[in-house]
């Protein structure tokens, strides 16, 4: 009879250890400045994905570097969980505290001269999971993206 139970219950075992399919980066929404001052800007960079999977995931302990054109601009970190619904599209919103350079200031100069299009660089690691079992998750995405 056991047996009989355990059978009727392996379709339902494998789906629900089922392996999370990774996130669809869809690009940025927007880009908003906080806070700016000479020594350091605050951003706030939301970025649209999609969650390909048949489940909801959790999505936790993340930590992304940002680069534009080449300029790394600073790490943001996410300690909080996030629920990110089913076969739906998401946004994440990030902070992030760059520091000003002269890297970081040419940047801002094009940008206000009317150039809309940088080349962004995600790299990082966060841990997707549902049930209490998660799994490493990397992060990278490389790309052109246009910036309003």
């Amino acid at each position: 009879m056991k047996k009989w139970i355990f059978l009727a219950l392996l379709p339902f075992l494998m789906v629900s250890c089922a392996k999370p399919e990774t996130f669809e980066y869809l690009g940025i929404q927007s880009i908003k400045v906080k806070s700016m001052n000479f020594s350091e800007a605050n951003l706030e960079i939301v970025g649209a994905f999609y969650n390909p999977n048949k489940f909801p995931v959790q999505f936790k302990d993340a930590s992304v570097d940002l680069s534009i054109n080449g300029v790394f601009l600073g790490q943001s970190n996410l300690d909080s969980t996030i629920v990110v619904p089913k076969k739906d599209t998401f946004q994440l919103p990030v902070l992030l505290n760059v520091k000003m350079s002269m890297e970081m200031i040419n940047l801002v100069a094009r940008f206000m001269g009317g150039e809309k299009e940088f080349e962004i660089e995600l790299k990082g690691k966060s841990k997707i999971g549902r049930g209490g079992f998660f799994i490493n998750y990397p992060i990278y995405y490389k790309g052109q993206e246009k910036i309003d």
